[in-house]
């Protein structure tokens, strides 16, 4: 069985992380952006911090070489509907077009348009933050 590599330095960039999962532990949202050059170890970084988290870490990555769109918020979501299914049936209206982009919701729209997709996407987002939740997007 392989091992991770142990996490060497970084010790701010973990401490300021723990502070922030600590705070969504306690219901306080944010928003924490970890950049650098590829191969930096920004995804590490990221999992040693959800490693130690005290809520539930969804993930959303992207396969390397692209992906459909909306392919990491789509992965976040799906990684709650497995924790949580049913957790995005108070949607309202909103479902069958959050279901363009997730079919196992059900029936999708007809139609939609952008706005009424992110409108559908953020109404999924404000379900799932009714709980303390940390979701990493990586690869964007």
């Amino acid at each position: 069985m392989s091992q991770r590599p142990q996490l060497v330095g970084r010790q701010a960039e973990r401490e300021r992380l723990g502070r922030a999962l600590e705070q969504a532990s306690l219901g306080t949202g944010s928003l924490m952006l970890l950049a650098g050059e590829a191969g930096v170890g920004k995804s590490r970084l990221a999992e040693a911090a959800a490693d130690g988290a005290a809520v539930s870490v969804l993930w959303g990555r992207t396969s390397h070489g692209g992906g459909a769109p909306y392919a990491p918020i789509v992965a976040a979501l799906r990684a709650y509907l497995r924790a949580s299914p049913g957790g995005l049936d108070d949607c309202g209206p909103l479902r069958a077009h959050l279901a363009l982009i997730l079919p196992e919701l059900g029936e999708p729209a007809e139609t939609t348009d952008r706005a009424t997709l992110f409108e559908a996407v953020h109404r999924a987002l404000r379900q799932i933050a009714e709980r303390p939740h940390v979701i990493v997007l990586d690869d964007l």
